[in-house]
């Protein structure tokens, strides 16, 4: 049944997707086998190196559904809740089908690293023999211990606590990608002089080291370490069966409501209709499990990034803390009428509701996102003493709110994704995907309404800047929430049908419906999806991949943040390539670092787009349907 649903599925965006996945897992699995086959004049450093990427790579097997949504649901329990198998059974085929599929067999070839160390440092036949078997048992605890986290992320988040420990995962693991230059001086000394004893322990003491050790233990004849480990690794993937086999049944025959009945907030405060909004806005901040994950994320995120740099003794960033958080929260409020739903039909039954509705929302998300703002803009600028820096801080951090408030609303209008009405959803929130075209835009659109407050303090006397943020935002977030409004008032039955059926208006063509007449609603795309590019020749949709995936290195790591080390004098050379040039010519570097991401950035999003609208005119689905 896996072979035939991939077989039937390898068209237009689905076959782009899986190669291109499938040429940068081998990339990655052939930076492997390199480094297992290379000379080192450290023995023990290929061993180390290796660790360390199958520390990642198993990683990557256990927390990618945290990030990018539930695994592999190709095959569904639910597709066989009618027939007469044990939930042992059930998982047994299950786990079968998991191993079939791009992902294990290139996890495979990465796993392979083992018999290529073995072979490369002389260690003779019987550790060559113990890798493979290493290699394939550590596939073994890979899938099934990433179907078991799969199945525990999909329990464990249906309450706050769990979608709270599930956004500081994620929100930890993309900060760390995010702020990877941290590591540059580190990995640099460890590749001079070796990985410190107690880091190799630790390595070599996770899961994914052990097939490592028993292929050392193997080449000097340590047999009961051999054995040891690979028990190891094979009762772990037992464990982990049991384990999903359990969760299985729980699945199957048990529905949990998603959170706990909240109490109801006192609305004395709310004496209009816009603040009648507000208050029901807040209320959902608090007790939707989506929304209350979302902002948890942001929190994380804005901690863990502005703190990493610590680890080598930069705290640049910490300042910077309620900026980089007032930009995540606009960033994951960029869908608020999409998650709504269909609700939207009770405010098309009253006069002027739109007006008053979108402008609730705004001071709702400024309740939400200001106070933390400050709080933490402030606590940073006191634990750092970075005082010289409060005109910039008091012009950006006004003009980021304002704008993001703005931004929030008329995306969210011009630019929604459908998802399940509210009262349908699952209490998983691994379920309920995310539209990263749209977090993308929405970062970026509220990054360039602070650009005059940075030109002001950059330009003019020092007050300049901070009346320039606090007008400018107050501005935005009045003008673009105005233009939300009045597109709302204009288009509301066209974007409640939208919400309805995910179908485009301009589409010339119905959607099919499903049982029971109920039209067909998709379930939101994850990253790239939705730019329609099964239209794109097949130059251009590799362009807007590579472009959207690498912007980010001269944008952000060698722009934005050299940028800001030579703005505050707090210069760490790192593997930024400005600071190791000639002072004439860093901040030159610097803006042709800013201005290559963006041109990568805005065509690559601009060909994306597109195609898109060019999809929707033709009444083409982005997957190519009808």
């Amino acid at each position: 049944m896996k072979l035939a649903v991939l077989r039937h599925s390898m068209t237009g965006r689905r076959a782009a997707q899986m190669i291109t996945g499938a040429l940068t897992g081998s990339a990655l699995a052939g930076g492997l086998i390199v480094v297992a086959g290379r000379d080192h004049p450290l023995a023990s450093l290929p061993f180390d190196l290796l660790g360390v990427g199958f520390a990642l790579w198993t990683a990557g097997w256990l927390l990618g559904p945290a990030l990018f949504g539930g695994g592999d649901e190709t095959l569904r329990p639910e597709h066989f809740s009618l027939l007469s198998f044990t939930p042992r059974r059930l998982a047994a085929g299950l786990a079968g089908a998991a191993f079939v599929g791009v992902a294990p067999l290139v996890t495979l070839v990465a796993f392979s690293a083992l018999v290529v160390v073995a072979a490369k440092a002389g260690l003779g036949a019987a550790a060559t023999a113990v890798g493979v078997l290493a290699a394939v048992l550590q596939l073994v605890m890979c899938v099934l211990a990433s179907r078991l986290v799969t199945a525990v992320l999909g329990q464990v988040m249906r309450s706050k606590a769990g979608a709270a420990l599930a956004a500081l995962v994620s929100a930890v693991i993309l900060a760390g990608l995010h702020s990877s230059w941290v590591l540059s001086p580190l990995a640099q000394a460890a590749l001079r002089t070796g990985f410190p004893d107690p880091f190799s322990t630790w390595i070599a003491a996770l899961p994914s080291g052990w097939g490592l050790v028993a292929v050392r233990a193997a080449g000097h004849g340590q047999w009961p370490t051999v054995a040891a480990a690979l028990t190891g690794l094979a009762a772990l993937g037992v464990v982990c069966w049991y384990g999903w086999a359990a969760l299985l049944k729980r699945r199957l025959t048990t529905r949990r409501a998603s959170g706990r009945p909240a109490r109801v907030a006192s609305g004395a405060w709310a004496k209009g209709p816009m603040t009648a909004v507000a208050a029901r806005e807040l209320r959902t901040w608090s007790r939707d499990l989506l929304r209350f994950h979302y902002l948890v994320f942001a929190l994380c995120y804005a901690l863990a990034f502005c703190l990493l740099p610590l680890a080598i003794d930069a705290p640049i960033f910490l300042p910077w803390t309620g900026a980089v958080f007032a930009l995540w929260v606009a960033a994951i409020s960029a869908n608020l009428y999409g998650e709504d739903g269909t609700e939207l039909w009770g405010k098309m039954m009253i006069p002027d509701a739109a007006r008053h509705d979108v402008r609730g929302r705004q001071l709702a998300w400024l309740l939400v996102t200001a106070p933390p703002t400050l709080v933490l803009t402030a606590a940073m600028v006191v634990f750092t003493g970075e005082f010289d820096l409060w005109p910039w801080l008091a012009a950006l951090v006004p003009a980021l709110l304002g704008g993001g408030a703005g931004v929030t609303v008329l995306v969210s209008v011009l630019r929604p994704v459908p998802l399940a009405d509210p009262h349908r959803r699952g209490g998983n929130l691994l379920e309920n995907g995310t539209d990263f075209a749209q977090v993308l835009l929405v970062l970026i659109l509220t990054a360039a309404t602070a650009a005059p407050a940075y030109f002001a303090v950059r330009l003019g006397p020092v007050w300049a800047g901070p009346v320039t943020g606090l007008v400018g935002g107050a501005a935005m977030a009045w003008l673009l929430g105005r233009l939300a409004a009045t597109r709302l008032e204009s288009s509301a039955p066209e974007l409640l049908l939208h919400l309805r059926t995910g179908v485009s208006p301009k589409r010339r063509r119905p959607a099919p419906a499903l049982d029971r007449g109920r039209p067909h609603l998709p379930k939101p795309d994850l990253g790239l999806e939705k730019l329609g590019l099964d239209l794109a020749p097949t130059g251009r949709r590799a362009y807007v991949i590579a472009s959207l995936t690498l912007c980010w290195v001269p944008l952000v790591a060698q722009g934005i943040v050299p940028a800001l080390m030579l703005t505050t004098g707090q210069i760490t050379r790192s593997w930024f390539l400005a600071l190791h040039l000639p002072q004439h010519l860093q901040w030159p570097t610097v803006i042709a670092m800013i201005a290559l991401g963006l041109v990568l950035l805005t065509t690559g999003l601009g060909i994306g787009l597109y195609y898109l609208a060019k999809s929707r005119r033709d009444g083409i689905e982005p997957d190519g349907g009808p």
